[in-house]
């Protein structure tokens, strides 16, 4: 049998680990909704989906989390941060992190910059309040942010952004703040969304194709040294099923070993720290 092809690892993660795995949940709750059109207020059945994520998903992933004794970031529009205080203090209390993400999910490709800038002040402050810290990382609704996102988080002294996706391991931009790249093949939403009208996503996968997806990802990115951020939404991923999903991939992820389970802000930290860490893509080989 041929050896599968090893290359250099992209980074040099801390403890002798091969690569680091961030969980994150993106809690957007009613702002799914709420932020492609105010009217679906009046939509009590697609308000109640959306519902399911703080109410019922989030309290039953902490669960898990509790279980496996795993850290986890939380993106969190403000105005669910607002809504659903004892979901606040459940993440907190259990040190979670809890991590910026506009606040009503706004599109900040529709924001002009004077109302990106409005946008970050708010949702930063009721944070802060809520929380009793002020929020180091921040992740844009939809992934997508504008030229002059980094230097607006900066400006608020944000140390991270895991929004965009041209790495698979983190590098830190001309003005100092890290990137912690994703990648849409890691996340549910485009696994499990569904809604009717208005539509949503498409045909929900199965989750042992899901498993089989994200675990081959997981284990090649493993053996590259790279960093997995896998981006959950509670509302998909509370349900019963999927959080089995999750439990099966969690723990199979430690067993394999050499895993650094870390939160936003540490990986960002280290990154900070170690700049040698990074290997940087090498176009010179044979």
């Amino acid at each position: 049998m041929t050896e599968l092809y090893s290359p250099p690892p992209r980074f040099i993660w801390p403890d002798g680990a091969k690569c680091a795995f961030m969980l994150c949940f993106d809690v957007d709750g009613e702002t799914t909704a709420l932020s492609e059109d105010p009217t679906l207020a009046s939509r009590l059945t697609t308000m109640s989906q959306c519902e399911y994520g703080p109410n019922v998903g989030v309290p039953r992933l902490l669960g898990l989390l509790d279980h496996l004794q795993l850290p986890a970031t939380f993106f969190v529009p403000s105005y669910i941060a607002e809504r659903h205080p004892r979901m606040m203090e459940a993440i907190v209390t259990r040190g979670h992190e809890v991590g910026a993400h506009g606040h009503m999910h706004e599109k900040l490709a529709h924001l002009s910059p004077q109302e990106e800038r409005a946008v970050l002040e708010k949702s930063t402050g009721i944070l802060e309040r809520i929380t009793g810290r002020r929020p180091v990382g921040f992740r844009a609704p939809w992934f997508e942010i504008n030229p002059g996102t980094p230097g607006l988080l900066k400006e608020f002294s944000y140390l991270y952004n895991a929004s965009m996706m041209g790495d698979d391991v983190p590098y830190t931009h001309s003005n100092g703040l890290i990137e912690i790249p994703g990648q849409w093949m890691l996340e549910d939403w485009e696994q499990f969304a569904f809604n009717a009208e208005p539509a949503w996503g498409s045909i929900p996968q199965n989750c042992s194709n899901v498993f089989d997806l994200w675990w081959r990802e997981f284990e090649a990115m493993r053996d590259f040294g790279c960093c997995f951020v896998l981006t959950l939404h509670p509302w998909l991923s509370g349900r019963p099923s999927r959080v089995r999903l999750l439990e099966e991939l969690l723990t199979k992820a430690r067993e394999r070993g050499y895993v650094w389970f870390a939160r936003g802000q540490e990986i960002a930290e280290y990154v900070r720290g170690h700049p040698e860490a990074r290997r940087e893509v090498n176009f010179d080989l044979p």
